[in-house]
């Protein structure tokens, strides 16, 4: 970033708080007069034309007060924004909560999702956790025919996965039931390499050695860490925001409106967003143009990966317009990560 002066920068820091709060272009007077700054308007102007000069604002017509810029906003979340947090009685809100949806991981996940976005009155986005590794929860044996039956598994973080099994003798319902009963107690919360271990140091029969080899090959195929399970809430929120209700001529905003939507039906941006995130990172703010995705250009996104890596996580974060209150999104994404650390560190039994 550019060497900035303390008076740009208590303007910079005024205006964009301040349109931010109004989603109206800001004038000087408005800045000398609100957020009484010691700065004549006279000096307020000349250097609200140096910002506009470094592309920091602009001004949308002639006769208008000026916009932060995507470089504006970046510039004022890594220089000028106040840190924020979550007040202790939010804090006690959001862990009820969850205290009460104990051990049901896609409850957690659907309730991570909707209180970022009612906290925020925004958008928000979520991947399911997964694991990178694979550990069986249980699994049942369904007959279909005398010579063919059902592999049904849950893995621990949830996910089913189902599969065909060719018998080489007919076996009734009762017989793959007690089958399944014994295995369980035998492959219970196991990755691929353990039951593959069990298999080649124990004796099973043919029909349990069929079983238990299946169950250590989809485990082994788990797939992306990352999940394909997206949430979305909160998008009517956003819809309801100035950019998308208001602001500029009818066909900008439903331009606007297509975009930001085909956005949020879609998940494939996600992936690309993981690549470039790591649990180590922390929170991260990606602001307008600086995504390679056209669609996004007039929103912002603050998000983070949560879990811990290597073993078990996932995404989680907000879309809103650049006109963001991104102090306080940083803090919310922050807490809801935070929390689900912890439920999938206590679930997973490893250490924060």
């Amino acid at each position: 970033m550019i060497p900035m002066s303390q008076r740009k920068q208590d303007i910079l820091r005024a205006l964009v708080e301040e349109y931010i709060h109004s989603a109206t272009p800001v004038a000087s007077e408005t800045l000398v007069r609100k957020y009484r700054l010691n700065y004549s308007s006279a000096t307020v102007r000349h250097e609200l034309a140096g910002l506009e000069e470094a592309s920091l604002i602009y001004q949308p017509h002639t006769s208008a007060g000026r916009v932060p810029t995507d470089l504006g906003y970046r510039y004022f979340v890594e220089h000028l924004m106040q840190e924020s947090a979550l007040s202790l009685n939010e804090q006690r809100l959001i862990r009820h909560q969850f205290y009460q949806v104990q051990d049901q991981l896609d409850q957690w996940v659907r309730l991570t999702a909707s209180v970022m976005a009612r906290l925020l009155h925004s958008a928000a986005v979520m991947t399911s956790p997964r694991a990178n590794v694979g550990f069986l929860k249980h699994f049942e044996l369904l007959s279909v025919t005398d010579l063919s039956a059902h592999l049904v598994l849950v893995l621990r973080d949830g996910t089913v996965k189902q599969q065909r099994l060719l018998l080489e003798a007919p076996i009734d319902q009762a017989e793959l039931s007690t089958l399944a009963e014994r295995l369980n107690q035998t492959f219970h919360g196991k990755s691929t390499r353990e039951v593959a271990a069990d298999l080649s140091k124990m004796d099973f029969t043919p029909i349990e050695r069929l079983i238990g080899t299946t169950i250590a090959n989809i485990l082994e195929q788990h797939g992306d860490p990352l999940g394909d399970i997206f949430y979305r809430e909160g998008v009517v929120n956003i819809l309801e925001q100035p950019e998308y209700s208001r602001m500029g001529p009818e066909e900008e905003r439903n331009e606007r409106v297509r975009k930001v939507m085909e956005v949020l039906e879609q998940n494939r941006f996600l992936p690309v967003l993981a690549s470039q995130l790591r649990a180590s990172d922390g929170v991260q703010i990606i602001i307008g143009g600086e995504n390679e995705w056209d669609e996004m250009r007039d929103v912002s996104l603050v998000v983070a990966r949560y879990g811990q890596e290597g073993k078990v996580g996932g995404l989680l974060g907000v879309i809103g317009p650049t006109r963001m209150q991104y102090g306080r999104a940083i803090a919310v994404v922050r807490y809801m990560t935070q929390v689900m650390n912890e439920l999938l560190a206590e679930m997973y039994g490893f250490e924060e």
